[in-house]
């Protein structure tokens, strides 16, 4: 709860994502196996937990090839027309 406080102070609309409680998780286990404040500190200001951000997409990733398993359907493919970008005959001048 102290996490939502701080995000919310920041600005109201900013909600903790599966990525946050990731973060928020993480450095709660270094400081739970014996890492000080200063030590975690020092990790986040490294990015070195930015790279956990992968778990929650790798998560998703596998529900969604086991739906396609399950529901034995082919990998989802959006409309091309939908898609498509028309580039202009010339390109235009940045001012």
């Amino acid at each position: 709860l102290s996490v939502e406080k701080l995000t919310t102070s920041k600005r109201n609309n900013l909600i903790l994502n599966v990525d946050g409680c990731i973060g928020v998780l993480c450095c709660d286990m270094l400081r739970g196996i014996g890492y000080s404040r200063d030590e975690v500190r020092e990790f986040v200001d490294l990015g070195i937990l930015n790279a956990f951000f992968v778990l929650g997409r790798s998560i998703g990733f596998m529900g969604h090839i086991m739906d396609q398993k399950r529901l034995k359907s082919r990998l989802y493919r959006h409309p091309w027309d939908d898609i498509q970008y028309m580039m202009p005959d010339k390109p235009e001048r940045v001012k």
